[in-house]
């Protein structure tokens, strides 16, 4: 990161910052302003924390300050013997890792009773994988014998991004465990009883707990389905053991709470983080690429108070999240690391088309007149500014989904819509569709009015342009 971007974080925001992540898209502590950004944040009593793969820990007086400075320093260890460390990690040799961990052990007990030193933590990361999944009982062990107080478990996601290199997917194709309650069931079980009795956090990803529950048997026939009860309720003793009774049931209660709504649980990244790029970028976590602001242009209270973020603040926990959030992979955000939960949630709807052209809907106020392709068919119906449309209500159908043509001025969007003058739904255009809950609409009309942020010209067209329409369903359980 330049020095210029760095001072304007320095002024802006870390005064009212309370801990401070020193990560990137590659390894830390190869930034060469890594120990003074450090050493800002403990003028100021911020609390550091880091995730490094460890190679640069050889450099004593690095991990001699890293401690005594109080940080927070996660370990990425995705296995716990050399086949599969290697496999994951081919550039390290476990042996290297090992010796990584003793020196940390080893300046904990030099420096353990300086002021700072008493906040250092120590935690690892560890990306689940069918190549690994069986070492997470013996990274337990390796935790509790080197002081780390949590592992942080993590899916792997991405294998089948475009972006991902074609000798990655052909070595990691096999290896997510979406499909594979029959290894992670056995592996979860043993490891969070080793961490109960260690007074170890071990974190599972949401999308696992299912898996955890389901085992070999997949929760089929009466022995499977008794399995998969005693397993629950054995994880929730687990649980309770570790987190403390009042906690467990907030826990049952939440997930209770967000069981019939689109996300799995609250992602507070919106309202408590950001992620500032080297080059200005400002983001609200490491996942999402919808940037909110950049800092060469824009003061800090301007880009956390703009448009960006207070879209992004009311669409995520809706039914219509940004496009980012709705396909999240990250276990903390709103899918809790199950990048396919949205998708699956309105999978099970069948779907009803509405022509364009129907009698029964009506694209009056705000609407411009239907456009056509060249065979003479529906294309799609533009709205300026604000639109109302009026159709008849469907028995049993529970949502109406409006088909749009996202990013047509490839500029963030936001809008609202309302039924029959009710709460406002919030939705944006970076998404292909707007979903509308109609399931409790009383009456013979539904009446939707639409209103957007903004509105376009498009080249030779005088009008003013906000959002495409080109189809209308009913979504019926």
């Amino acid at each position: 990161m330049p020095d210029e971007i760095y001072r304007k974080i320095e002024a802006q925001v870390l005064d009212g910052a309370t801990s401070l992540d020193l990560i990137g898209y590659g390894e830390p502590l190869l930034a060469k302003n890594f120990e003074k950004i450090f050493e800002d944040c403990l003028k100021r009593n911020i609390e550091v924390h880091t995730t490094t793969n460890g190679i640069l820990l050889k450099n004593d007086a690095l991990l001699e300050k890293i401690v005594r400075g109080g940080m927070r320093l996660c370990l990425s260890i995705d296995g716990a013997r050399a086949e599969t460390f290697e496999f994951v990690r081919p550039h390290i040799k476990w042996s290297w890792m090992i010796e990584i961990l003793e020196r940390i052990k080893k300046c904990r007990e030099v420096f353990q009773n300086e002021p700072k030193a008493k906040n250092f933590l120590l935690r690892f990361n560890f990306v689940a994988m069918r190549q690994n999944i069986g070492d997470l009982p013996e990274l337990v062990r390796l935790a509790d014998k080197y002081g780390a107080r949590a592992i942080f478990v993590m899916t792997l996601a991405g294998v089948e991004e475009p972006a991902s290199s074609a000798s990655w997917r052909e070595k990691m194709s096999e290896q997510p465990l979406k499909n594979s309650p029959e290894l992670v069931s056995p592996a979860f079980l043993q490891a969070l009883a080793l961490a109960a009795r260690a007074g170890i956090d071990l974190n599972v990803p949401p999308s696992f707990r299912s898996l955890i529950f389901e085992g070999a048997e997949r929760r089929r026939g009466v022995a499977g389905r008794i399995k998969y009860y005693t397993r629950m309720i054995k994880t929730g003793l687990l649980y309770a053991k570790r987190k403390g009774a009042a906690k467990t049931v907030r826990k049952v209660f939440e997930s209770l709470r967000f069981a019939n709504d689109i996300a799995i649980q609250k992602c507070f990244y919106p309202w408590n983080d950001a992620y500032f790029a080297a080059n200005g970028d400002v983001f609200p976590c490491c996942v999402v690429v919808e940037k909110m602001g950049n800092l060469n242009a824009q003061d800090w209270r301007e880009i956390w108070n703009g448009l960006p973020y207070r879209n992004l603040r009311r669409t995520i926990h809706g039914w219509n999240p940004t496009a980012v959030c709705r396909y999240c992979g990250f276990a903390p955000g709103i899918n809790g690391g199950d990048e396919r939960r949205y998708a699956k949630y309105f999978s099970k709807f069948q779907r009803e088309n509405i022509s364009l052209e129907a009698p029964n809907i009506n694209f009056s106020e705000g609407f411009y007149p239907l456009e056509k392709k060249p065979d003479g068919s529906p294309s799609h119906r533009w709205m300026s500014k604000r639109g109302c449309l009026l159709l008849r209500p469907k028995k049993g159908a529970q949502f109406l989904r409006l088909l749009i043509n996202p990013r047509c001025f490839d500029d963030l969007n936001p809008g609202l819509c309302r039924i029959n003058g009710g709460a406002p739904h919030y939705f944006d255009n970076t998404c292909e569709d707007i979903n509308i809950p109609i399931g409790d609409v009383s009456g013979d009309c539904i009446e939707i009015n639409i209103e957007m942020e903004k509105t376009y010209q498009a080249v030779n067209d005088a009008r003013d342009l906000a959002l495409p329409v080109r189809g209308v369903q009913y979504l019926f359980a």
